[in-house]
């Protein structure tokens, strides 16, 4: 399904030490009828202000060596499992 490794997929972000964020893959992001741009996928559990799952979607930025972020979902709590479900069968579609 996923196309391109992922070297470094948080090559510009800061977390908060307690948070924990996990690389789904790489792929095509579908954009209505049509394939999308090459995107990676990430869930990331943070827990600076509670507990609050995201799901993510980076694509290459403007410039070289940067990136662009779309948060894609959010759910209060750790929702990692179910988030991770969520995202890779949004992909397979």
């Amino acid at each position: 399904m996923f196309d391109a490794a992922i070297t470094d997929p948080w090559p510009d972000l800061r977390f908060d030490p307690r948070d924990q964020a996990v690389a789904l893959g790489a792929g095509p992001w579908r954009l209505g009828a049509v394939r999308g741009e090459l995107s990676t996928f990430h869930v990331v559990l943070h827990r600076r202000h509670g507990d609050w799952t995201h799901a993510y979607r980076v694509t290459p930025g403007p410039r070289p060596g940067r990136f662009t972020i779309h948060l894609l979902r959010v759910a209060e709590g750790d929702r990692r499992a179910e988030m991770a479900a969520w995202l890779l069968d949004r992909l397979r579609r």
